[in-house]
């Protein structure tokens, strides 16, 4: 693809050459670093984000202001705010010694650290697959806390993953390791329309919402990245991840009808599922070859 390759495989190579005169421990406290910097944008996401969809907050807070104490306002400072340690450091209450902190917010942090250090160590190589893969798992990361929290999967979150699947694939002639653009278009329009086929069957069945629109996006943002073969996986590991991680999962009401039976978020559980698929490992199913 001259013109859109000019230069990137170049970039590319010098990249994986960099990477390789690295010394392993490098890589993984780079992943742990990491890991925690999205557990900690975690918990204000699961706060917030939900409040946003909801017009509860005005655009932007996601971002601003920066964490406060909770009883009396004041910002924290940057010691305070750092992950897991500014917990650490407090002792487990607010600045003001008012209130104590919830233990939820460690634990998402380490959560964090956890999943990344889980696609770290399951991403194969070369080193730029291995970024992707630290990336998608960010981004799912972020997705199962807030559908956990809240039984929202943010479109910025599921589109942009969808966008950047197909993004990769387009850029896998100049050298990328990712998979082929055609594959990532199908992969993501077989999951559209396997979930949109759900999702009418369950409204026809109910007469109501049976599978939120988010899940679609989500499916369909899986096959960009991993193709039809990872549709399908995520559709039976994760719906099976899902299923089991339902006692501890709270429920969401489909629509505004408060009476109206209340869903399971499919999100933690495709989130978890997706992890080692879209890390090839896990086999491919025989139906499909």
């Amino acid at each position: 693809m001259p013109g859109i390759c000019d230069g990137f495989d170049d970039i590319l190579l010098n990249f994986r050459l960099l990477a390789a005169g690295l010394p392993p421990l490098a890589g993984w406290l780079a992943a742990a670093l990491w890991g925690l910097l999205i557990g900690s944008f975690a918990t204000v996401a699961m706060e917030r984000w939900p409040a946003l969809i909801e017009g509860r907050l005005p655009a932007g807070a996601l971002w601003y202001p920066g964490s406060r104490c909770p009883p009396c306002g004041r910002p924290l400072s940057w010691l305070q705010a750092m992950p897991l340690i500014g917990w650490l450091l407090l002792r487990g209450r607010c600045p003001c010694g008012r209130q104590s902190v919830p233990a939820r917010y460690p634990l998402v942090e380490l959560g964090g650290m956890a999943f990344i250090l889980i696609a770290f160590l399951l991403a194969p190589p070369p080193l730029d697959r291995v970024v992707m893969t630290v990336l998608v798992a960010s981004a799912l990361y972020l997705l199962a806390v807030v559908d956990a929290r809240a039984g929202y999967l943010p479109d910025a979150l599921t589109l942009g993953l969808l966008w950047a699947g197909l993004l990769a694939a387009g850029l896998a002639p100049c050298g990328l390791d990712a998979i082929d653009a055609g594959d990532a278009i199908v992969g993501a329009a077989i999951g559209w329309l396997v979930m949109a086929l759900v999702g009418a069957i369950a409204r026809l069945r109910l007469g109501r919402e049976g599978l939120a629109r988010g899940d679609w996006k989500l499916v369909a943002a899986i096959g960009a990245w991993g193709g039809v073969h990872a549709v399908f996986q995520l559709l039976l590991l994760g719906s099976v991840t899902a299923l089991l991680l339902s006692p501890v999962l709270a429920r969401f009401h489909m629509d505004d009808d408060g009476d109206a039976p209340r869903g399971v978020p499919l999100g933690p559980g495709f989130a978890l599922a997706a992890l080692p698929i879209l890390a090839g490992a896990v086999p491919s199913l025989p139906i499909l070859g």
